[in-house]
């Protein structure tokens, strides 16, 4: 009996550990990136398996009509936005899949979110939101649009239900999902703001390229603690983890001997409202 006993534990570890396994890292040839359901499904999985600091919230619809979810992990258990801030806490927003054809951001924050629960890493004076899926419309159109993208196989459309480019859409609101993700910015007023993107087929180098809010743009004191502590950190942190990252630019008339241009980032990319810190997180093209 005891052997038997034990044998069910054994499968029941085995099964669990498999269940936590994101369905890209479940793919056998690793070019896959997961689809909306099987996104939804894995946070809900996930959710029962850590109840106590992890939970999913909805926000509004999206242009086809599906809720825009949030995933928050808190490590003291509190999950209300005016309790978190009276604490003195930091609210870090990442959103994934504003363009579903640029994937990588959906499934990496499916494994980070995995692995700060199961190694029970959650920082303490920061809770972090996640909003799973952003572009579920464009997502859902699942095919091949990106002829100089080497993968994922099959990925989502980059316009959104109503061919909106989600990424021009924060300021005039013409989509759903902008209306909920003001939402989500105005109830949870992040401190930082991190929106992953992949370059279009671009050949970096580099596993990572990050555009970050111009100091020009920022308060004074804010620009100061960007550019002389929080950047550099970044690419110390960065370059210590083996995955050094460097400055995102492109060439000024498409072609690097034209010049080296960094990206200026337009005000129709910078989210509504947003008190502090906008970043972009760029991946070069996934390699097969």
């Amino acid at each position: 009996m005891k052997i038997v006993f034990a044998a069910l534990i054994a499968c029941s570890i085995a099964l669990s550990a498999q269940a936590q396994l994101t369905p890209f890292e479940l793919s056998k040839d690793k070019n896959y990136t997961a689809t909306y359901a099987q996104v939804i499904d894995y946070y809900q999985k996930l959710n029962k398996l850590y109840p106590q600091q992890m939970k999913l919230i909805n926000y509004g619809t999206t242009d086809v009509g599906k809720p825009l979810t949030l995933v928050v992990l808190s490590k003291d258990k509190i999950f209300d936005p005016a309790v978190i801030k009276k604490q003195n806490k930091r609210v870090l927003l990442i959103n994934n899949g504003i363009h579903p054809g640029e994937p990588e951001g959906i499934d990496a924050s499916m494994m980070l979110v995995r692995d700060l629960l199961k190694n029970n890493t959650l920082p303490k004076d920061v809770v972090i939101c996640l909003i799973a899926l952003y572009n579920i419309d464009g997502n859902l159109n699942r095919g091949l649009s990106r002829v100089s993208q080497n993968g994922p196989s099959a990925y989502g459309f980059r316009g959104n239900y109503r061919n909106l480019d989600l990424n021009r859409d924060f300021i005039k609101a013409d989509s759903r999902n902008a209306l909920a993700f003001t939402q989500i910015l105005t109830t949870w007023k992040p401190e930082i703001f991190l929106d992953n993107h992949t370059s279009d087929g671009a050949d970096y180098q580099y596993v990572m390229t990050l555009i970050e809010t111009q100091k020009e743009k920022q308060n004074p004191i804010l620009a100061d603690y960007t550019t002389e502590t929080l950047t550099p950190y970044l690419y110390s942190k960065m370059k210590k983890s083996g995955y050094e990252m460097i400055p995102y630019g492109a060439g000024e008339e498409g072609l690097p001997d034209s010049g080296i241009v960094s990206f200026w980032k337009p005000l129709a990319l910078l989210p509504v409202l947003l008190p502090s810190i906008t970043s972009s997180a760029i991946l070069p093209k996934r390699t097969c």
